[in-house]
């Protein structure tokens, strides 16, 4: 990679002691009108985009977007977009640093995707712009206003220098609409066979799915694999690992305050003969690591599943739209994140879904960093952000109760049509309203439970998404982390299977600390000191 000019960076608790990010720079050349969009002064603006799969299929230029030539109007400027060839995003990525010039801007997964380091290391490097003094109510006035008041959200933008480096990012989430989409469903019916209540402890988990198997339901528990990776949500997620108080996966965070890896401790194994009893027992369905989510509806719609470990969307998209709208006795009931022992507290272990993503970088080679401050800035207006979001309205979204609803998008939509939805990547806020999950996004069956019941397991256990690595811990994690996940993935395979014994869990425990876990917990308890410290 091509080194560049540093960019010297602000320090966060510096502004913070005055009462504001803002620091002194000139005065903004980016009037606002009424409605809050900036004059950008007709700027051509210069952006390197990877686009996703739906947008390609619409055109082979984001600019085409009917909304994304609105926002050119809106705001006086023009988008000149560097897209790399379908498949070829990291070359071009590499060959676009080795220029002379960067574009001025670089969106969703290049710098955090195949910059070597990731954000940390492009800022040391000076390849991207530190506009932390721009952050206040003059310049950036909509993004400063939700961030200056929410610790979270200042957290989350901030880097451990004390750079705002997420100006333009997309919002995911609210402290009230934290949740979680996957966990167990189980057929209403089946259950009041067992003449069981819904259960809450792991023994009663397991009586259940006896009860189920005496009772002629051929899988009591269906899993599935996940996306590539034959370890799905029942090894992934921490639904049944937290009754263990060990994240399933991961790191996570004791109750002492230090960080810890799920697999390497001891009452992982504990977990691990849990699980290895049920498929034993054949409560889970054998061929787990090769089917998919919607294999499993189908099995639930063929009356073959007792309990299934699915995302609430395939739910409702799937199996509530085939077979329980039709039929209601057949209905998918949720169940809470068991505890070990009646009277015990639910591990906080629950994953997040508060998070940032669909980042946007200025570049240090950037020609009119204002500009490109100020069209960040606007993405988080209301009315931006519904087009964005959505697309025009009557082609991409129509209004029900005065809220927008995401038209499907027929299999033989004409181009026009595929311009006018939403571009992706370019909206500010998801899934921040939990009146609108509830009521209109994920409203089918037994979702809004579902989610409701799945909030009350808290997540102070779980790292957060923030978290970022120096140039050292960078390189720790490039050289260890990748084979311990290999190791961990196919060990607890055989664990479950009955194909490596149990007794034989010292051993893989030691491998993992042959193979750096302690280097590596070391690293992240490092990165989060840094992350509460912000």
């Amino acid at each position: 990679m091509v080194r560049r000019k540093k960019v010297t960076a602000s320090v966060l608790a510096a502004l913070m002691a005055v009462g504001s990010f803002a620091g002194t720079v000139s005065a903004d050349p980016c009037p606002r009108n009424e409605q809050g969009y900036p004059d950008l002064g007709g700027e051509t603006i210069t952006i390197w985009f990877n686009m996703t799969s739906a947008n390609a299929q619409a055109t082979s230029n984001m600019e085409d977007y009917h909304v994304i030539k609105d926002i050119e109007e809106k705001f006086n400027c023009k988008f000149e977009f560097i897209h790399p060839p379908v498949g070829q995003a990291q070359d071009n990525f590499t060959i676009m640093m080795a220029d002379s010039t960067l574009p001025d801007m670089i969106f969703c997964g290049g710098i955090d995707l195949y910059y070597p380091g990731g954000v940390e290391m492009a800022y040391a490097d000076g390849v991207l712009y530190d506009y932390t003094d721009y952050i206040g109510e003059e310049y950036t006035p909509n993004f400063y206003n939700l961030i200056k008041d929410d610790e979270f959200l200042k957290k989350a933008v901030t880097d451990d220098e004390g750079r705002i480096i997420r100006l333009g990012a997309k919002i995911c989430g609210s402290e009230e609409s934290d949740l979680t989409f996957t966990g167990p469903l189980i057929r209403k019916d089946y259950l009041e066979a067992t003449g069981m209540d819904v259960p809450t402890t792991i023994d009663q988990w397991t009586a259940l799915f006896q009860a189920m198997k005496d009772n002629g339901v051929e899988y009591p528990l269906a899993v599935h694999a996940s996306g590539g990776n034959d370890l799905g949500p029942l090894f992934t997620t921490n639904m049944f690992s937290s009754a263990y108080g060990v994240a399933a996966n991961d790191y996570y965070i004791k109750d002492d305050g230090t960080v810890a890896f799920g697999p390497y401790e001891d009452s992982y194994k504990d977990y691990l003969t849990l699980l290895n009893q049920w498929y034993e027992a054949g409560y889970i369905n054998p061929d787990f690591t090769t089917q998919t989510e919607n294999d499993i509806m189908s099995l639930d719609s063929s009356d073959r599943v007792g309990t299934a470990m699915t995302h609430l969307y395939t739910y409702g998209t799937t199996y509530y739209v085939t077979t329980e709208s039709e039929d209601e006795s057949k209905a998918l009931i949720a169940a809470p994140a068991p505890v070990l022992n009646e009277g015990d507290t639910q591990a906080a272990l629950r994953s997040s879904s508060r998070g940032l993503g669909d980042y946007k970088y200025i570049t240090a080679d950037c020609k009119n960093v204002e500009a490109c401050i100020a069209l960040l800035d606007a993405l988080y207006l209301d009315d931006i952000d519904l087009e964005l979001a959505n697309g025009e309205e009557g082609v991409g979204y129509h209004m029900e109760d005065g809220v927008p609803v995401i038209n499907a998008m027929a299999s033989d939509a004409s181009t026009d049509e595929l311009l006018g939805a939403a571009p992706q990547q370019w909206h500010t806020f998801e899934d921040t309203d939990l009146n609108y999950i509830l009521t209109k996004k994920y409203n089918k069956g037994c979702q809004p439970d579902a989610l409701t019941l799945w909030k009350e397991q808290g997540t102070s256990q779980t790292l957060s998404n923030f978290i970022l690595y120096n140039t050292e811990e960078a390189e720790t994690r490039s050289s260890y982390q990748a084979d311990v996940d290999t190791y961990v993935k196919e060990s607890l395979l055989k664990f479950v299977m009955g194909k490596e014994p149990l007794d034989n869990f010292e051993t893989f425990q030691q491998n993992l600390k042959d193979m750096h876990i302690e280097d590596l917990i070391a690293v992240e308890q490092a990165a989060l000191d840094r992350y509460n410290a912000r």
